[in-house]
Formats: C-alpha cells, structure tokens, sequence
C-alpha cells in the first residue's frame, strides 16, 4: 500500500494538472463544506479543470445565494463513467461522511482529505488536517493561492461566508486573528459587503422555520444544576409544519444561548428513526471527546452524532452521559 501524501504542499501538487475533479459536501453541508467546494472549484476551473461539486444528501438550499450553487448536483446524477483525477472532500473527518455519495470515491484516482477537524481518521491517499484552523475555508484560501489563481469576487464571497458560519459571526472560540486579517481581505479584495451576507445567511428564514422554531423551544428542558440544556424536534412536529433538517438547521444555538449553560444539545429524529444530535460548549468541556462516546466527533466546541435511536432513549442516554460529563473526575472532558 502506497503511503499517503501529507500536508498542504501535498495537496498542491495534487492538484496541478488535473482536468477532472469531483468535490464532495458533507452531510447537512454548512457554509464552510459548500463555501470551500465551489471556491476551490472555480479555482480549478480557472487552470482548465472540469469540476463537479456534489451532495449525498439533500440540496443546500440555505447557501443557494453563493456564486456556481446552481451547479451543485446530487450524488446519482453525477456521470462518473470517466472517472476523476481527484476527488477532494473538504471539511469531512472522514469519507463516510459524504453520505450516499461514498461510492463514488471509487472513481477517482486519488481522494484528497483537506479537513480542521481534531477527530479526523486520517483517510486519503493526500492529507492535509489542522485542527487549528477557524474553518477549511482558510485552507482552501491558500491553496487558491498556492495555484497562482487571483481570488475574484465569487471565490471571495464563498470563502468568506466559510469563514463567517464556521465562526460563529466570529463570536466562537475558533476565532483567531488570522481569521479576522483573512476575513479583511476578503472583503477588500472581493469588494464584498458584509451586512448582505450576514442577511443571507441569518435573516432569510422561512415562515415554516419560525413556526418550526415556535414550537421546538416549547421543548426546551435543563439539567437540575442548570449546565446542561436541550431541545427536541420530534416527527410529529416536523410533519405538524412539513418541515425538513433545513428548517432545523442551527436550532442548537437556542439552548446555547442560555444563562449558565456549559453543554447545549439538539435532537433531530429522522425519518429512520435515527436520531441527529448536535453538541456545543460555551464552557470548557470538549464536546468532540463527548459525541465520540456516540460514535460522533468534530470540534472542542461544535461536534455531533447519529444516535440509533430510539427518541426518548437518545434524549435520555446524551443527556445523562452530558451530566455525567460535568459532574466527572477533575478534568474529565475539560479542554483548556
């Protein structure tokens, strides 16, 4: 077995000369999955490549305002009869996370794991993983540049919107001042105006959202001490408004946002019973070491999990071991 290719020098020469490449979201693709897809994907393009940007899951409508969105693809429509140079999966801690679209990894000479996750299993046949990075957004930046392609308006707004979502609006603790200086020249060199991609992204819900919303906090429940807050979107609710995971999306940050709450969680039961569960920290407990209790992982402050289900059992088992997270051996779960 030949041995992977690791870091970002790595993925540069992966990419030279490439003339087909397949770019991968992950499941439930936030702005940094599709932000960083279709920014290295004009990047590509730019050099003569023919790019393919797909999901394995559903659309992602909310992102659908960013330059070559239209073009995004579901995973069994892409035509992989010539197969690929490359496939490349940003912002994936591993290739199952791509979803229904793993297959067609098999199409592709080489699989390129560019990711800033800690948990990240170490797939690929090219690596290049930092978990200090606010967001692969940063990432791609550089390798943009390390291609000699000028960042235009589009790649601009793509990578920014990645740097804003995955920051929180830069209120989370992954923000850095390098993500501030990169966010800076973003906005100079993409002549972009921030308050109509903050609309976009956080002022452009749904009716069915709020209703959604409405009634999801009617859930809202704590711990006894107070450190541990959730809430719970159960079928009935989703069919009660015809609602989907979009109209979920971000719900965790509702519990978060309470007074004295260390650990927030989310509860998504979907259609197969399965349970979608969302984590983050406002203190100091590293909720990737708690999700991968569940077989999840992701960041000290932002992580997540499928729960086998059933509901009530998820709620109950995430909960406790939440509390029992806490309450644990001096250091148990704190990350400084």
């Amino acid at each position: 077995m030949t041995a992977p290719q690791l870091g970002r020098d790595a993925v540069v020469r992966a990419l030279q000369g490439v003339s087909r490449a397949l770019l991968l979201l992950h499941v439930n693709a936030d702005g940094d999955s599709v932000g960083s897809c279709l920014a290295l994907a004009r990047a590509l393009e730019h050099r003569g490549a023919r790019c393919v940007v797909a999901y394995g899951d559903r659309y992602p409508q909310a992102y659908a305002f960013l330059p070559g969105a239209g073009a995004i693809t579901a995973w069994d429509q892409v035509d992989a009869s010539q197969g690929f140079d490359v496939a490349l999966l940003p912002d994936c801690s591993d290739a199952g996370r791509v979803g229904n679209a793993a297959p067609l990894l098999e199409a592709a000479r080489l699989v390129v794991n560019i990711d800033h996750h800690a948990s990240n299993t170490g797939f690929g046949d090219v690596r290049w993983v930092e978990p200090d990075r606010s967001c692969v957004g940063e990432m791609i930046m550089d390798i943009i540049d390390d291609l000699g392609v000028a960042l235009d308006q589009p790649m601009a707004l793509c990578l920014y919107t990645a740097l804003v979502t995955d920051t929180g609006s830069f209120r989370f603790s992954n923000t850095t001042p390098d993500a501030h200086r990169r966010a800076a020249r973003l906005i100079e060199e993409g002549r972009l105006r921030p308050e109509e991609v903050a609309t976009q992204v956080y002022d452009n819900r749904s009716l069915t959202a709020l209703r959604l919303l409405g009634d999801a906090l009617g859930t809202l429940a704590t711990s006894p001490d107070g450190r541990v807050a959730w809430i719970v979107v159960d079928r009935a609710l989703q069919e009660r408004h015809q609602a989907g995971p979009a109209e979920a999306e971000g719900i965790v940050s509702y519990p978060r946002s309470l007074a004295g709450v260390e650990i927030a969680l989310s509860f998504f039961e979907q259609a197969d019973g399965t349970v979608r569960v969302a984590f983050r920290s406002r203190g100091q407990a590293d909720v990737a070491v708690l999700a991968q209790q569940f077989g999840g992982g992701g960041h000290p402050r932002a992580a997540g999990c499928t729960h086998p289900g059933p509901l009530q059992a998820a709620v109950r088992q995430v909960t406790e071991a939440s509390r029992r997270f806490l309450e644990g051996p001096a250091g148990e779960g704190i990350k400084a």
